[in-house]
């Protein structure tokens, strides 16, 4: 999942790990800085701090897919 801090202006102060690995303090810097990370699991404290961002997936093109190499049925 991809998170983002709410408010820079209050940073997360305490060591948090959001990582199964272990904590990274790369992670939590980025996190700070106000970029968009994604992470394996939030802390349950760290909620007051972060959000998770929606990810728009593009959708699948609907054109009609055309076989090759084949003659169409009823020719």
């Amino acid at each position: 999942m991809k998170i983002k801090l709410i408010d820079k202006e209050k940073p997360i102060t305490s060591l948090m790990c959001f990582n199964d690995r272990g904590f990274c303090q790369t992670t939590l810097d980025k996190i700070n800085s106000g970029q968009q990370v994604e992470v394996q699991r939030v802390p349950k404290p760290a909620w007051e701090y972060v959000e998770m961002v929606k990810v728009i997936k593009p959708e699948p093109n609907k054109t009609k897919k055309q076989n090759k190499g084949k003659s169409p049925k009823g020719e």
